[in-house]
């Protein structure tokens, strides 16, 4: 595999714990703060150059201002405000995007080996019952993570600057923005060494889903992203094995395709990986996770074909599948005890063609259920469907199993609860353990924010085939001319098109299943994909000794 395909084998820039804010290794200052009227004595060098801006300076508690400061090496601070804090919809996202708009500024005036420092947040105190979010580890963390999200250069650009430079008229490119990043640990009592390796660790993990998800439909076609799967992971523990997309095992799947031609073939990818002291398959601690991602490489929406400009973006239809691989990473990097993740990763593209399959086609799933296409650009619940079959086969077979899918699957999710929003949908096991609710609390730790969905029985009766031919249809049928409940009726299609409607709270043997929909929190198109939900699984899953011991209050 040559440098190219191998994405430079860039890694996410080094952190380093700084206790001197006037140290030579750094050439800016990046301050978080919400006020800066009054600081400690850990900002006393700074404080003398602050209280003076702030006398000359109206409004001097809101956006970014670079600040000339005598007392540091660098002479300059960015200071980067959050805004409010302590009112009922406030919430860490005010401090992550002051990190990430304080960062870019740094480095837009030059800054190669910048500071990142949080001052106390004084909003916070008035807060009678503080916000989890507000808890020092939290906040530290969601510090960094946003200064890294403003640090991360795209595949495609870092591989752009390989290239023998023809012509001036391109956008200046780089590797990388940084190289180094500092974190002054100021007032906050954590461990700051662990810290900045957790936000490391989980940045490298961000990183690949971003490199996947974010590439374009050629650079992250099927193959290429096999490759680059299975370099990333390459020496981490996780066994990667991948096949092509098989007609007996994945029906459903195979069907959408069948469209595309042999450069554009799609793979399917299992990936498994066993945490410290998870060995005992009967051991009752020991959590077995199953997570399916959809990893459509590109989707025209099939013989349905998308039209009037609805096409463009869609090479990002591939992120539930890049979050999966990119949560693998970071698992494997913080190696966290009695967790055993088992991936499964369809990646497909539906394309439009001769072969292509089309409305009324009746294919009969994994699980024996014959499903009669009415849409084929409702690809991504077919691909994942049989998946999901397979993982439920094997989860009945392990201890503390839950599955679980990924997913920009609905236009309906977006416009139910907005941009920037993950739509969560639990089947009755998955409810009754307080999943849905968990999954919300942890994300909000470091501003992954989640809405709630409930299955109905409407959204199982949607896909309901009304004639002896099929069993059931893909896509909901539309209600007085208007598609209704278009992000929760999918989860119920693919709970019992996978058979694991036998599995619901009233089975012998109840599984619990977790869908998220990130159409909508996936990122901005054109910009940087967000690699949700990476940081909710993580903060769950990977991060409970950080939450319980990192705090020394």
């Amino acid at each position: 595999m040559n440098a190219q395909d191998q994405g430079i084998c860039a890694k996410t820039v080094p952190i380093s714990v700084c206790s001197q804010l006037n140290s030579s290794d750094h050439d800016c200052l990046v301050l978080v703060a919400d006020d800066v009227s009054i600081l400690p004595t850990e900002f006393e060098l700074i404080s003398q150059c602050l209280s003076a801006q702030n006398s000359i300076v109206s409004e001097f508690h809101s956006g970014i201002h670079v600040i000339y400061c005598e007392s540091l090496p660098s002479k300059r601070i960015v200071l980067s405000f959050t805004g409010s804090l302590d009112r009922d919809y406030d919430d860490t996202r005010r401090v992550s995007e002051a990190a990430r708009d304080g960062i870019s500024h740094a480095f837009k005036i030059g800054s190669i080996r910048p500071l990142l420092a949080l001052a106390p947040l004084k909003a916070l105190e008035k807060i009678r019952i503080l916000p989890s979010w507000a808890k020092p580890e939290a906040l530290c963390l969601s510090t960094l993570l946003g200064a890294l999200h403003a640090l991360y250069v795209p595949l495609e650009v870092r591989e752009f600057t390989l290239r023998p430079v023809k012509s001036d008229l391109h956008k200046s490119v780089k590797p990388s923005k940084v190289t180094s990043l500092g974190w002054f640990p100021g007032t906050y009592t954590v461990d700051h060494a662990h810290l900045v390796h957790i936000a490391w660790c989980l940045e490298e993990g961000r990183r690949v889903c971003r490199d996947i998800g974010g590439s374009d439909p050629e650079r992250m076609c099927a193959s290429r992203i096999v490759d680059y799967i299975k370099a990333e992971l390459s020496d981490t523990g996780v066994v990667v094995e991948t096949g092509p997309v098989d007609a007996i095992l994945y029906p459903l799947a195979a069907v959408v395709d069948r469209g595309s031609n042999e450069r554009h073939r799609g793979a399917i990818v299992h990936l498994e990986y066993s945490g410290p002291l998870a060995g005992d398959p009967n051991d009752s601690e020991v959590t077995n996770l199953f997570l399916i991602g959809k990893g459509i490489v590109y989707d025209t929406g099939g013989s349905d074909l998308k039209v009037g400009g609805i096409m463009a973006t869609m090479h990002r239809d591939k992120c539930g599948a890049a979050a999966v691989v990119g949560f693998f990473k970071t698992a494997a990097l913080l190696k966290p005890e009695k967790l055993k993740l088992h991936g499964g990763l369809a990646i497909v593209r539906n394309s439009i063609g001769s072969n292509a399959y089309v409305s009324d086609e009746i294919i009969t799933s994994r699980a024996g259920l014959r499903v009669r296409v009415n849409n084929t650009d409702a690809e991504g619940r077919m691909v994942m469907t049989d998946l999901l079959c397979e993982a439920k086969e094997q989860a009945l077979q392990v201890v503390n199993p839950h599955l679980m899918t990924f997913a920009t699957l609905t236009g309906h999710v977006v416009l139910s609860y907005g941009p920037n929003y993950t739509g969560i949908v639990a089947n009755g096991p998955s409810r009754v353990m307080g999943a849905d609710q968990t999954f919300q609390s942890y994300g909000e730790l470091l501003g992954e924010m989640h809405e709630i969905s409930t299955l109905r029985r409407e959204d199982f009766d949607a896909h309901k085939a009304q004639e002896e031919y099929a069993d059931l249809i893909n896509s909901a049928r539309p209600v007085g001319g208007k598609r209704v409940r278009g992000h929760q009726s999918p989860a119920a299609f693919m709970i019992v098109a996978s058979g694991l409607d036998s599995h619901m709270t009233n089975a012998e043997k109840p599984l619990p299943y977790t869908h998220f929909d990130i159409a909508g929190s996936q990122g901005p198109c054109p910009g940087i994909p967000t690699a949700v939900p990476l940081l909710t699984l993580a903060s769950r899953y990977l991060l409970q000794g950080f939450w319980e011991e990192v705090s020394k209050l």
